[in-house]
């Protein structure tokens, strides 16, 4: 089964595009892209969103995701995913239809975690289960644990990092566009 990393590469290769065009239109650094392609370094759904809209793909051509038909969703029944196996892993909380705008997954991050710098469009919202997770956005430091929450502009460069001695679990709530399945027909 071909790896992340081995779709970036192929996708790029066939977008006939370098790792700098494709780095600076998704955001990212050069160096940060080479190693998701050589499947060194776990990459966030929102950087892959915005990789997937560099190579003119869709995203679900870069990461497998479960669909999430029904507007319901229930612990236990979910189907775990990641980007590439580093720990991190990832939950499906919300269904597309037409219109839909928002989509929010449950995110698991193990012991030490820390992602990429990134920037997207739209609103993020984050809320913590469980851990400590210090969120960066901006140049600013925001300490969050069980119960308190963040919402702000994805525009603003920003990142996460799990700074207690437990995984960590954040509900994350967005705007930008990281589910591009098909949409569900409108209950009757």
């Amino acid at each position: 089964m071909e790896q992340l990393g081995e779709r970036l590469r192929r996708y790029r290769r066939e977008a006939r595009k370098t790792l700098l065009e494709v780095a600076r239109e998704a955001g990212l650094s050069v160096g940060f892209l080479s190693q998701a392609e050589r499947n060194l370094s776990g990459v966030s759904l929102s950087s892959l969103a915005n990789i997937a809209r560099a190579l003119n793909v869709p995203l679900r051509l870069l990461i497998d995701q479960p669909e999430q038909r029904s507007p319901d969703s229930h612990a236990g029944r979910r189907r775990r995913y990641s980007t590439i196996d580093r720990g991190q892993s990832y939950e499906r909380l919300s269904s597309t239809f037409p219109g839909s705008q928002i989509n929010a997954v449950k995110m698991s991050l193990p012991v030490g975690y820390r992602s990429e710098s990134v920037t997207h469009d739209g609103d993020e919202f984050v809320y913590v289960l469980s851990g400590k997770v210090c969120y960066c956005v901006d140049g600013i430091d925001y300490l969050l644990q069980p119960g308190d929450s963040l919402h702000f502009d994805g525009r603003q460069q920003h990142h996460l990092a799990n700074v207690g001695e437990v995984a960590v679990e954040v509900v994350s709530v967005g705007t930008l566009p990281i589910f591009d399945d098909i949409a569900a027909a409108p209950a009757p």
